[in-house]
């Protein structure tokens, strides 16, 4: 037990590095690290690790947002970050096979999404939720699934699988019971 503790804190401590640097608005990527993470990615299912998505989080609902999304990269082929401003959902960040980016101004795509309550997932196609964001490389051979949360009223996350739907349900079960731990107040 003691090392899968060890296993956990070690996974988090490295996708936290990863967080803080968007955060501290480290936009230097290294291309050749990226590249290496993302060719040798595979989203995990280890119910360990996704009990641990909700330790350790920030006080403040808009640092516990980015924080759980950064943490959500292991989990799943990619991401879209969301945040609410007066009803408009506009995308602020994204990540693929692991790897967390910051999007431009210019590159800030406005979504609509459902009236949904609190941590509800929503399932859907992904591709037309990607045209729309002009992001179809984060599933260029249409293999995955999208899921929609809406963790607080103000940040949702779509999030894109390519696990088939007999463990995607139980994915996405163990995932939504992480995060009603991590926001639930």
């Amino acid at each position: 037990m003691e090392k899968l503790s060890q296993t956990l804190v070690s996974t988090l401590s490295l996708f936290q590095k990863r967080l803080e640097a968007v955060i501290d608005n480290d936009f230097e990527t290294n291309h050749v690290e990226n590249e290496k993470i993302q060719k040798e990615f595979e989203a995990s299912r280890d119910v360990a690790l996704i009990r641990g998505l909700s330790q350790g989080l920030p006080e403040d609902h808009i640092d516990r947002a980015v924080v759980v999304f950064s943490r959500l990269a292991m989990f799943f082929d990619g991401g879209v970050l969301l945040e609410n401003n007066d009803s408009v959902w506009k995308a602020q960040a994204y990540f693929h096979k692991g790897v967390t980016q910051l999007f431009k101004s210019s590159a800030k795509s406005i979504v609509k999404i459902p009236h949904i309550s609190l941590l509800t997932v929503l399932k859907t196609a992904s591709a037309p939720v990607l045209e729309k964001m002009n992001l179809q490389h984060l599933d260029s051979e249409n293999k995955t699934e999208c899921l929609l949360v809406k963790a607080t009223p103000d940040y949702a996350f779509f999030l894109f699988s390519s696990f088939p739907d007999l463990w995607l349900k139980e994915h996405t079960e163990e995932i939504r019971n992480a995060l009603i731990n991590g926001f639930a107040d």
